[in-house]
């Protein structure tokens, strides 16, 4: 096989994974009776709430590569908005159902967090997270791996909407900056 329709190893073991878990939903819904699709079952995915921002969850685009702020009520049976954990907490990648694709940070305080195909960022580091340690508040930094000091950020980049949720396009922030409640997340299966 020639290298150029090789599938890297990295996406083969992505694959092999949603395919084991696509069998255990078929088997799922052979054996349950049938339901709408708002009210499928959790285990398709997590949230991942805001530790500030409650309301707010993270969800990727369906018109582009950017991953945005949503009220976690309009957020509810949305596949974009849903999220796996492939990897242990130190080092993980977050695969979005909606998407079809991982989140990705490719350096650079305050840069944009992307989706992109798994694989495809040239620096696999680019597309790997970490948990940090959980705060008083329930929730924990969600870090680059490439960069730790830089974590997912809900607060508006606005200098009058700092006490709010951003409307734009999700950036990254280091922790060291302050406000470090907003760069917080929770897994929740509402």
């Amino acid at each position: 096989m020639s290298s150029s329709t090789r599938v890297p190893q990295r996406r083969g073991r992505l694959g092999a994974r949603l395919t084991a878990a696509a069998g255990l939903a078929v088997l799922c819904v052979t054996a349950a009776p049938a339901m709408s699709a708002s009210a499928a079952p959790t285990a398709s995915g997590v949230m991942l709430q805001n530790g500030r921002f409650e309301d707010s969850v993270l969800c990727a685009s369906p018109d582009n590569q950017a991953v945005w702020m949503v009220a976690k009520s309009a957020a509810a049976g949305n596949s974009y908005c849903r999220w796996k954990q492939f990897g242990t907490d130190g080092q993980f990648t977050l695969y979005n159902l909606g998407k079809d694709q991982v989140m990705a940070y490719h350096g650079g305080n305050e840069n944009n967090v992307w989706m992109e195909p798994e694989g495809s960022s040239g620096n696999g580091n680019d597309e790997l997270w970490s948990w940090g340690g959980q705060e008083g508040w329930g929730a924990s930094a969600l870090q680059s791996y490439l960069d730790s000091g830089q974590n997912v950020d809900a607060r508006s980049p606005y200098i009058n909407e700092r006490d709010k949720p951003r409307t734009d396009a999700v950036h990254t922030r280091g922790w060291r900056h302050g406000d470090q409640r907003e760069l917080t997340w929770k897994k929740v299966t509402g």
